[in-house]
C-alpha cells in the first residue's frame, strides 16, 4: 500500500476530484454538501427557534432538478 495516499484530504470539486480515486480504495468519505436551503419564508424547529437559510453562492441552485443531479453526481 502507498503510504503516500493514507489518511489525505483531497480539496476541491468533488465530482472532479472522486474521478481521479482508484475503486476499492476508500474506506470513508466525509461530506458536508451544500444543503439546498434557500427559505422564501420562515422556518421554525419544533422548539420554536427560527432556522437560518442560506444565501451564498454556494448553496445556491437553480431549481430543484439541479441540485437533484448534483447531489446524484458525488454520491
Amino acid at each position: 500500500m502507498d503510504k503516500k495516499k493514507l489518511n489525505k484530504i483531497i480539496k476541491g470539486d468533488c465530482i472532479k476530484e472522486l474521478k481521479n480515486i482508484p475503486d476499492n480504495s476508500i474506506d470513508l468519505i466525509f461530506a458536508d454538501p451544500p444543503y439546498n436551503l434557500q427559505l422564501q419564508g420562515d422556518l421554525y424547529r419544533p422548539n420554536q427557534s427560527k432556522v437560518d437559510g442560506v444565501n451564498d453562492k454556494w448553496d445556491k441552485f437553480s431549481s430543484f432538478d439541479e441540485y437533484d443531479k448534483f447531489t446524484y453526481d458525488w454520491i
